[in-house]
């Protein structure tokens, strides 16, 4: 995926472009309400906000998995490098 794609998803999904505690609520009330909240948003949004919603639900869940990650991957090496000096 290119930069170009990057932008166009991002200037086409507005759920990309909420503030951390907006969409921190809204993920948190999609989860909590799952199967009803995807029924919800079918019916009073449609199909095409709803998935850019799911879209965004991904992406936000892939960044946080990969900042978990990295302070993982991070403490190991560090506790790595402490073991093998000491």
């Amino acid at each position: 995926m290119n930069e170009d794609e990057d932008k166009d998803n991002t200037s086409e999904n507005p759920y990309l472009l909420l503030g951390f505690w907006n969409f921190a609520i809204i993920s948190t009330l999609v989860v909590l309400f799952f199967p009803f909240s995807l029924l919800f948003c079918v019916l009073f949004y449609g199909l095409e906000q709803t998935k850019l919603l799911i879209i965004a639900l991904l992406h936000d869940a892939m960044k946080t998995f990969l900042a978990v990650l990295s302070v993982v991957l991070a403490i190991v090496a560090l506790v790595s490098v402490v073991i093998f000096i000491g």
